[in-house]
């Protein structure tokens, strides 16, 4: 499962999809990306947008899974350009498996199982800016105020505003030239490494930042599965205009 996959001579564009969480958040018996939604699991929902924008998909799957995921595959059409890895116990560890499956001299995006709204649009442009600059990541500004919490001593003020034009949330599909990508997963876990870029940043800072949309949520509670469900149930073109109708109403 872990043999490489063949570069070709042109940048080919490649997607990682780490699907070995245990969804604890969801409070369901299975992992929260083998949940349906709308009649498929929320992770085929996944795979099937983003394999319009990418040439070749690395799943790090549990083993318990593979039989599912493999049926999934065969099901859409997707096996042949689908590659599957085992997954570690960590998110960090199943990302580094996966990424010994992508060659050099490619482009590689990270994104989250459980992000099936993503638009085409910001992931191309993610690729796009990753080939010219080096790393790309899909960002959203805050619609709502934000605190600082203090850590400092008594007598300190407990929480501080901070000016929110100057933070960003960030979102997946984290996207990077795979071989520093990959040597940035040479490095030793830390505790400061809570996304792609996190571990990207020791060794490198040439990170773009790529306006993306409301609707790219990641379903990991239940009331983001009921939000998913009514984002199922209308057209792209409504979606973008009821998520600008929520920003505007802030």
């Amino acid at each position: 499962m872990e043999q490489a996959v063949k570069a070709s001579d042109h940048t080919k564009r490649y997607l990682v999809i780490p699907s070995g969480g245990s969804g604890v958040r969801m409070g369901a018996d299975l992992p929260k990306q083998y949940i349906k939604l709308g009649g498929k699991t929320i992770l085929q929902h996944t795979v099937e947008a983003l394999s319009k924008c990418v040439d070749y998909i690395v799943i790090g799957i549990s083993y318990e899974y593979r039989i599912i995921i493999e049926d999934m595959l065969q099901t859409i059409g997707l096996a042949d350009r689908t590659h599957l890895t085992l997954a570690g116990k960590t998110r960090f560890e199943t990302v580094r498996r996966a990424l010994r499956a992508v060659p050099d001299g490619t482009l590689v995006g990270i994104h989250d199982a459980v992000r099936p709204f993503v638009s085409k649009e910001v992931v191309d442009k993610c690729y796009e800016e990753a080939q010219r600059v080096g790393a790309a990541v899909p960002v959203l500004q805050f619609s709502e105020s934000l605190r600082y919490l203090s850590d400092e001593g008594a007598g300190a003020q407990p929480s501080q505003a901070v000016d929110r034009s100057r933070y960003r949330l960030v979102r997946t599909p984290q996207v990077f030239w795979s071989e520093r990508i990959k040597e940035a997963y040479q490095q030793p876990f830390q505790e400061s490494f809570t996304d792609d870029c996190s571990v990207y940043d020791q060794l490198y800072s040439d990170l773009v930042l790529v306006p993306d949309t409301t609707e790219n949520i990641k379903i990991t509670t239940p009331d983001q599965l009921y939000w998913g469900e009514h984002l199922l149930t209308i057209s792209r073109q409504e979606r973008l205009r009821l998520t600008q109708r929520l920003l505007s109403s802030r």
